[in-house]
């Protein structure tokens, strides 16, 4: 197996994860709320989520904690599937590199017993609160499926 094949996505894997983490951690250290940004378009507000996409099953953190660890593996295993450069290698870039950042905050947020939410600070719209991870996995979702729609 040639491991160069590998250093492009791992890179841009380590950098984006690091950037939504390092920007998560300046917005709570900062203590940012309601900083508006666009009226009426984009404010800055600091918000925590238990749950998955949209706080869904908030009350059930380990269980989905455990649930995304298996589907953040099952993301690792399909990196040898793709060819180095496409949309896919890509789009699973983004997703894994969301997948390390809500992961990773939200794991260490159940070891000290802060009941494993993530930090989310994006208000858009009418969108629920989201985070840099959650455009990540959002954007490399709309990347695959624009890729399946294309081979159709």
């Amino acid at each position: 197996m040639n491991l160069r094949k590998y250093l492009s996505p791992v890179l841009i894997i380590i950098s984006l994860s690091s950037l939504d983490l390092y920007i998560k951690y300046l917005i709570r250290i900062n203590n940012i709320q309601e900083k508006l940004i666009l009226e009426n378009f984009l404010t800055i507000d600091l918000t925590y989520n238990t749950g998955i996409a949209f706080g869904f099953f908030s009350d059930y953190t380990e269980i989905t904690y455990v649930f995304s660890i298996v589907i953040f593996l099952w993301l690792i295993t399909q990196f040898r599937n793709f060819e180095i450069g496409s949309v896919e290698m890509y789009s699973f870039c983004l997703i894994t590199s969301g997948a390390i950042g809500n992961l990773g905050e939200r794991g260490w947020n159940l070891i000290f017993n802060q009941n494993g939410k993530v930090t989310d600070f994006i208000e858009l719209l009418f969108i629920p609160s989201f985070n840099f991870a959650d455009v990540y996995i959002t954007f490399g979702i709309i990347g695959l499926f624009y890729m399946e729609l294309k081979k159709n």
